[in-house]
């Protein structure tokens, strides 16, 4: 996903001074939907595999099964901002939302800069990788807050949302990703960011909730009920 590259910026404005621009990944992620609502793309490749996966559906629920996966993958895409968002607001009450910021726009600049896994020509499909590599950040800085507090950034129900959607990415394209997160989490200038917050804010660590807003529609199903769409072989034809 390319946005921010050859569009003008616009800034946010809090009390702190300018924060991470946001509005362009937002424009992004709308954009998707939009085309997912009207070309049904992410659908028709969800559809395809059921059929393979789960013959023995009947047409109701098939169709049942279908909306909810695409559910729990828009969902998963349109939380993206959010959470960066929720993040900058949570370190803002702490006093270390300079410190923070580096952290989102070095992450925003590597996402638009580098090598899509999924085609963005695929819409909401086509976000997942861009979406994988954001919160798999937000993963591995949380990780690294509970070794050094003893508490997580965010709660547990996070992350195995983001384990049910690295099947649906499927191999090899969700381990490249992991490789990408982690090479990312491991910059020196990561690192040292993460642990000067730490030292700052002491063991405590930081208070961040989620709003209502970012709900997992797939909290009461397995990774095992939801389907390999192995969206990275896409990129592939």
């Amino acid at each position: 996903m390319k946005w921010g590259v050859g569009r003008q910026k616009t800034t946010v404005i809090r009390k702190q001074g300018v924060v991470v621009d946001l509005s362009g990944l937002r424009e992004d992620v709308a954009k998707a939907v939009r085309h997912e609502e009207e070309h049904r793309t992410l659908a028709q490749i969800v559809e395809r595999t059921i059929a393979k996966e789960s013959p023995e559906l009947d047409d109701d629920a098939r169709k049942a099964r279908i909306a909810h996966v695409v559910g729990v993958l828009r969902a998963y895409v349109e939380a993206m901002p959010t959470v960066i968002e929720v993040s900058l607001a949570a370190a803002e009450r702490e006093g270390v939302v300079e410190q923070m910021r580096p952290i989102f726009q070095t992450a925003l600049s590597y996402v638009a800069e580098g090598v899509d896994f999924i085609p963005d020509s695929l819409g909401l499909a086509g976000l997942v990788d861009d979406a994988y590599l954001v919160h798999g950040l937000m993963q591995e800085i949380s990780h690294r807050q509970r070794s050094l507090t003893g508490k997580a950034l965010l709660p547990d129900a996070y992350f195995v949302e983001t384990q049910r959607v690295r099947r649906m990415i499927g191999e090899p394209t969700a381990t490249r990703l992991d490789v990408a997160v982690v090479a990312f989490a491991r910059r020196q200038n990561v690192r040292e960011t993460v642990e000067q917050i730490m030292e700052r804010i002491g063991d405590r660590g930081i208070a961040m909730e989620l709003p209502s807003e970012v709900a997992f529609p797939s909290a009461a199903a397995g990774v095992e009920q939801l389907p390999d769409l192995n969206l990275g072989s896409l990129g592939d034809s």
